[in-house]
C-alpha cells in the first residue's frame, strides 16, 4: 500500500479547519482536509518537496520532508488584519502598464505564457520605485493561472517580485533582472488529450528539466545538447561530475535523517574565479562557473553559484538562488513551466 503522510490542521482555539489545502510545492498532488481538520497525502520518498499548507485569513504553513507515518498537529495563525500600504507619490505607470509588465515577467513570452490567463488580477497590487528603477508586486491571495496552452490550472503564493531596470521605465529592453518566488499547486484544467502531451512535451525539451536529466542519464549529446566553456565547444565530462548517491535529508520534527535512492550529486569541475581568487584576497573562496548551451539551434547560459548540487531523478535541482538561467530556458516562466513530478513518458 502507498504510504502517506497525515495529520490535521487546527486554528489557534484548537478548532478543526475544515477544507483547508494542503499540497507539495510545484507538484500536482494535493488534498483538502475533512470536516475533522484532518488530511492524508500520498507520500514519494523521491520528490523531496515541501508540504504547504493554505487556509484563508491564517498564515501559510510549511512543513519540509514530511515523514510518512508521524501524524502531524498543524496550527494555524490568523493572518494579521491589517489595511495594504497606500503609497502617496503618485505612481509613474497606470496599473494597466505595471500589470501588462507583471504578465510579462512573470507569465512569460512563450505561446504558454502569452496564452495563459491571469484569473483575478484584481488581487495583485503593485509599487514601482522610481529610486531603486523596480516593479513589485504582492498579492494577499493565491494568484489563479489557467494555462490553456499546456491544460493547468495553477494556484500561486507569491512571496516575493521584482523587475529592476537601467533607467525609469517598464521597458524589457532596459530590464537589468526579474526574479519571483512563491509555492505553486498545479491542477489538470481538462482532460489530458494527445494534443495537451504533445504540448507539455514540447515545453519539457530544451527546458532546465530536460538538461539536468539528460545530463545525469549521460545522455547529452544523444538529446542534442552542446556545451560551450568560454566558448570553446567541451564535453559534460569537463564540467561536471556526476554520481548516484544516497542523498540525506532530515526529516521535519525529528532528529532521524532519512536516505533516498534516486539522487545525483552534481560537481562542477573548475572554478572561473580560481585566477582571481589566488591574486585577490577579498574575493576568498567564491565559485562562479559560466557555461553556454546550444539545443537545437536555441542558446541557454547558466551561471553556477555553487560548486555542488542534487539533482532528483525528476530532474529537479537544488540551490535554485545559485543556479541562473538567460537566454532560451529563462523565457517560460510561469506560463512554461511544468509539475516538478512530471514525467515526459506519462
Amino acid at each position: 500500500m502507498a504510504q502517506q503522510v497525515t495529520g490535521v490542521i487546527v486554528d489557534d482555539n484548537f478548532e478543526p479547519l475544515s477544507q483547508a489545502t494542503v499540497y507539495y510545492d510545484g507538484s500536482t498532488v494535493g488534498t483538502l482536509s475533512k470536516k475533522d481538520g484532518s488530511f492524508n497525502i500520498d507520500y514519494n520518498p523521491q520528490l523531496n518537496l515541501t508540504l504547504v499548507v493554505r487556509y484563508l485569513g491564517y498564515k501559510t504553513y510549511y512543513l519540509d520532508n514530511p515523514k510518512p507515518g508521524e501524524d502531524y498537529k498543524i496550527t494555524l495563525k490568523p493572518e494579521e488584519n491589517r489595511l495594504d500600504e497606500v503609497v502617496l507619490d503618485a505612481s509613474l505607470f497606470s496599473r494597466e502598464e505595471m500589470l501588462e509588465a507583471f504578465k510579462r515577467d512573470f507569465l512569460g513570452k512563450t505561446k504558454a505564457g502569452r496564452k495563459a490567463i491571469i484569473q483575478n488580477e484584481e488581487a495583485i497590487k503593485f509599487f514601482y520605485d522610481k529610486n531603486e528603477k523596480s516593479l513589485y508586486a504582492s498579492s494577499r491571495q493565491p494568484i489563479q493561472i489557467l494555462n490553456k496552452e499546456l491544460g493547468y490550472k495553477v494556484e500561486f503564493d507569491l512571496v516575493d517580485f521584482v523587475s529592476e531596470f537601467s533607467k525609469v521605465t517598464l521597458d524589457s529592453d532596459y530590464q537589468k533582472t526579474n526574479y519571483f518566488g512563491g509555492t505553486s499547486f498545479f491542477q489538470n484544467s481538462a482532460e489530458e488529450t494527445r494534443r495537451t502531451k504533445r504540448r507539455r512535451l514540447k515545453a519539457y525539451y530544451g527546458s532546465s528539466m530536460h538538461f539536468f536529466n539528460s545530463l545525469c542519464d549521460g545522455d547529452l549529446k544523444r538529446q542534442q545538447y552542446q556545451l560551450f566553456h568560454k566558448s570553446e565547444l567541451v564535453n559534460a565530462s569537463d564540467v561536471f561530475e556526476v554520481k548516484k548517491v544516497k542523498r540525506k535529508v532530515r526529516i521535519s520534527g525529528s532528529l532521524e535523517v532519512q536516505t533516498y535512492e534516486d539522487s545525483y550529486l552534481v560537481t562542477l569541475v573548475g572554478n572561473d574565479l580560481d585566477v582571481l581568487n589566488k591574486n585577490n584576497s577579498s574575493t576568498g573562496d567564491k565559485f562562479r562557473k559560466s557555461i553556454a548551451l546550444l539545443y537545437k539551434g536555441d542558446r541557454s547560459d547558466i551561471i553556477f553559484k555553487t560548486k555542488e548540487f542534487y539533482v532528483d531523478n525528476f530532474g529537479n535541482h537544488t540551490n535554485i538562488n545559485e543556479i541562473l538561467f538567460d537566454g532560451e530556458m529563462s523565457i517560460g516562466r510561469m506560463g512554461g513551466m511544468l509539475p516538478v513530478n512530471y514525467q515526459p513518458n506519462d
